[in-house]
């Protein structure tokens, strides 16, 4: 079991997860952390139509040929905030977007738009994506 979201209306659940984890006879550690819900669909699909726009204008611009995954890795290294993985018992501290929460993304969102209008970039922010709504509500 990977995740198990814990609210009022899962707590009978808990208990028949919890009887079949321990029937198993392994033995288990248990952690309790706050539910935060991961990067959306349409937020992931939102940073790379910037990338994508990106590579293109600064092709246009006579800036080089990049690629979307080019640009993901440079701009996950300045902007995305490392998370702890653990292995066998050593942590190592990466950076990726897919460990990101719908907040964390938000604002990785943030700091990309900012970096690409700083140089001049335009990127497409649709009117019914996540991203503007959110942007909307808090009078951006």
């Amino acid at each position: 079991m990977d995740d198990f979201c814990l609210h009022e209306t899962t707590k009978a659940q808990l208990w028949l997860v919890l009887k079949e984890l321990i029937a198993s006879g392994k033995r288990y550690r248990v952690s309790i952390v706050e539910w935060r819900d991961k990067r959306t669909l349409s937020q992931n699909a939102l940073l790379w139509k910037w990338y994508g726009e990106i590579a293109g204008q600064l092709g246009k611009a006579g800036k080089g040929t990049f690629t979307g995954e080019q640009l993901h890795e440079y701009l996950k290294d300045l902007y995305c905030p490392p998370k702890p993985i653990t292995v066998m018992g050593e942590t190592r501290y990466v950076k990726s977007t897919k460990q990101l929460d719908t907040g964390e993304m938000t604002l990785y969102l943030e700091q990309v738009d900012a970096w690409a209008h700083q140089r001049g970039f335009r990127l497409t922010i649709p009117a019914r994506c996540e991203y503007q709504q959110l942007r909307t509500q808090q009078g951006a």
